[in-house]
């Protein structure tokens, strides 16, 4: 077969032609050899073939995997302890001569076997006061002169070499690499000691009752119950039994992972980390949003040890959040809600369709935990053997693979929004809880249930975005009207930082739409001005108490919108032209205003950077994250011009049927934008129901009702 040269003529000149098998990509790279003579090219192209193979093989060996799983050093250990436990009870089966009072040779080679774990693998010696340390306890003082003398005689054995390690591994197929053969030379020693262990218990009653000694010395079951009666005779404290294989993850140590062994479980210690977490990032606050992924993630995976989690409970916990619905209500840990009781999967079966969690979202949680394991890696999940981070959330992260002809979420249309707008609340209707009905004499009034959707229809700011808005954040007496998209004390987390932004792009400032001038937006901004107030929606955040003061609601901003102004509206509007709806049936909500906004922005001729700085998402390329910087070159004035035309040319008018109110009507402060329903629905209980599913329901329930009189 002719030998692969890896050689290519280009030109008059040779070049070495390769491609690295460990690249996602098959494209070969191409290095000049700088000459044009044949054979000084062949003699060239070897060289670098030998080079490049070493290459690659350094390349698999810093790819390989870095830590054994548990199964593996099982494996490992049970391997050693079968091996060697039938030349431990070598000189018990067939003994040699009487013992007397003297320790046994078994005894002796356990001692031998623990300073042997407690040195690297190429040492030289074992120091005296390592002898000590790993015989503290189990071993008096002749017994420890005696295992003196074995290392003096004997020296350190292959078997406490790294080779020994390696050949294990080799054995069961395990990845080679310097922390894993560490790891199975530890689990070599281990076992060969727990042998000799064994071998103690040669002539104990139920060992011998069995008639195989060899076979009952390999029973973990049996040799557990043999050590609690040896400790139960000698007066001692029956605990946790010496090691043995289907135990190894619960004795001391109970980690095969990390180095220190804890009582503190994941629950007790989500305060602490939580704090760490916001210091070491510099986060702000978020309402309790990264301790309750903390405590779902405790929830989920069993609120085990800390020292008792393997690298699986990451892959777990996609599985088990992945069954969790939608709308389920989490609680507080061991508290309130879903989590006051431990979890358990039969109650979660697999979750299909609308009601099954985004893979976005389990992604969030586990950024969170990744963030939380950078943290703990040096701490309580401090590795055993080497350096790095054992517990890993970045591998088990779902791949968002977009998918243009499924959405994961529609915008709603022309004609949708011409619906909404046309609805009493916009037309003139009743008061407070009545905004949707026609009535005698209608009246149109302002609050935030009138302006949060024009403003994410003209402007595209989302929910939180709108809801938040400032007085100060408001310009309407400049030659382009802006509003100023910022972090503020309304939106606040803490009552001490401002807050609000998702992200640093989403600091923008919007020019505001003709359309919303024309409606009377500086009108409105003019009367809350006049009411002394710094929030433009101030009943969204706070409600007023008898004494005059404010009170500030649980939930504020954008879940106070939803909850009293736009599942009555966005309901009242599915009732008259259904909303558009993706192919998992979730609808389309406030957030497909922006993608409305953004969509009929995205027209032929306007520049993927203009619509990035409009809509605050980050720029993509270099030159856009740092060259772009269009407003402090060429003025703030003349961008935002420039972006308004734009607004102006492409955003279609929804509300041309809406007419502009002659004066600014306001509700008292807490019967701002609380809308309730169209008339003869309910959206608190059947929100975006078909009418015959609604009757049909209504009549199931008045059945139940007459069933349970007839009963009484």
């Amino acid at each position: 077969m002719r030998q692969q040269s890896y050689l290519v003529r280009k030109g008059a000149r040779y070049h070495f032609r390769r491609r690295i098998r460990h690249q996602a990509t098959s494209r070969p790279i191409s290095i000049s050899l700088g000459t044009a003579d044949p054979e000084k090219a062949r003699c060239l192209a070897r060289r670098l073939a030998v080079e490049w193979d070493e290459v690659e093989m350094t390349i698999e060996t810093v790819a390989q995997r870095q830590n054994l799983t548990v199964d593996e050093q099982r494996a490992i250990y049970r391997a050693a302890l079968e091996k060697v436990i039938g030349l431990a009870i070598g000189d018990l089966v067939a003994p040699k001569k009487y013992r007397g009072d003297e320790p046994g040779m078994e005894r002796i080679m356990a001692g031998y076997y623990a300073a042997l774990l407690r040195v690297r693998a190429d040492a030289e010696e074992v120091p005296d006061e390592i002898v000590d340390a790993a015989m503290r306890d189990e071993w008096n003082d002749k017994e420890r002169h005696l295992v003196r003398k074995m290392l003096a005689a004997f020296g350190i054995p292959d078997e406490a070499r790294s080779s020994a390690g390696e050949a294990a591994l080799r054995e069961i197929g395990a990845p080679i690499s310097e922390s894993t053969i560490h790891q199975a030379r530890a689990n070599v020693l281990r076992g060969m000691m727990e042998a000799h262990k064994r071998a103690e218990l040669f002539n104990h009653p139920l060992i011998a009752a069995v008639g195989d000694p060899f076979a009952a010395l390999l029973d973990d079951s049996l040799v557990l119950e043999a050590r609690r009666a040896q400790l139960a005779e000698a007066g001692r404290q029956v605990t946790s039994t010496a090691p043995a294989a289907d135990q190894i993850a619960e004795q001391a140590p109970t980690s095969l992972l990390f180095a220190r062994d804890t009582e503190i479980r994941f629950s007790e210690q989500i305060d602490d980390l939580v704090g760490k977490m916001f210091a070491d990032n510099k986060w702000k606050p978020d309402d309790g949003r990264t301790k309750h992924m903390l405590e779902a993630f405790a929830w989920l995976t069993g609120d085990k040890k800390m020292s008792d989690y393997e690298p699986e409970d990451a892959d777990e916990f996609v599985r088990r959040m992945s069954r969790i619905p939608l709308g389920f209500k989490w609680g507080k840990l061991n508290a309130s809600g879903g989590m006051a009781v431990p979890f358990s999967l039969s109650d979660f079966p697999e979750v299909q369709g609308k009601d099954r969690r985004a893979d976005r979202t389990i992604n969030s949680y586990l950024t969170k935990m990744e963030a939380a394991a950078k943290i703990l890696r040096k701490s309580h999940w401090l590795p055993k053997q080497g350096f790095g981070q054992i517990m890993d959330f970045k591998d088990p992260r779902k791949k968002i693979e977009g998918d243009p002809s499924e959405p994961e979420r529609v915008p709603l249309t022309e004609e949708n929004l011409r619906t909404l707008y046309g609805l009493p609340l916009w037309q003139g209707g009743g008061g407070a809880l009545k905004r949707l009905h026609i009535v005698e004499k209608p009246v149109v009034y302002q609050d935030a249930a009138y302006w949060v959707p024009l403003l994410g229809t003209y402007a595209g700011m989302s929910r939180e975005e709108a809801c938040g808005l400032e007085l100060i954040d408001v310009e309407v007496e400049v030659e382009t009207p802006y509003i100023l998209v910022r972090e503020n004390m309304t939106k606040t987390k803490d009552g001490v930082t401002p807050a609000g932004l998702k992200r640093k792009s989403r600091r923008r400032a919007l020019p505001l739409h003709s359309e919303i001038l024309r409606l009377g937006f500086a009108d409105y901004v003019m009367a809350v001005r006049g009411e002394g107030r710094e929030s433009l929606f101030l009943e969204l955040y706070s409600k007023q108490q008898t004494s005059g003061d404010y009170k500030r609601w649980g939930k504020p901003g954008g879940p106070q919108f939803y909850a009293r102004a736009w599942r009555g509206m966005i309901d009242a509007c599915h009732s008259i032209l259904p909303l558009p709806m993706t192919s998992g049936g979730k609808h389309a909500d406030y957030h497909s205003q922006r993608t409305f906004h953004y969509s009929a922005m995205a027209s032929e001729g306007v520049s993927e950077a203009l619509l990035a700085r409009h809509i605050g998402h980050s720029a993509r390329t270099t030159g856009g994250k740092n060259y772009n910087r269009r407003a402090l070159a060429l003025g703030e004035k003349r961008e935002l011009a420039e972006r308004l035309e734009v607004l102006e040319r492409e955003v279609p008018n929804v509300t041309g049927h809406v007419p502009a109110p002659s004066k600014v009507n306001l509700l008292h402060i807490n019967n701002r934008s609380r809308v309730g329903s169209a008339k003869g629905r309910d959206a608190s209980l059947y929100f975006l129901w078909g009418e015959d599913a609604i009757l049909a329901d209504k009549r199931c329930k008045a059945e139940m009702r007459k069933a349970a009189r007839g009963t009484k």
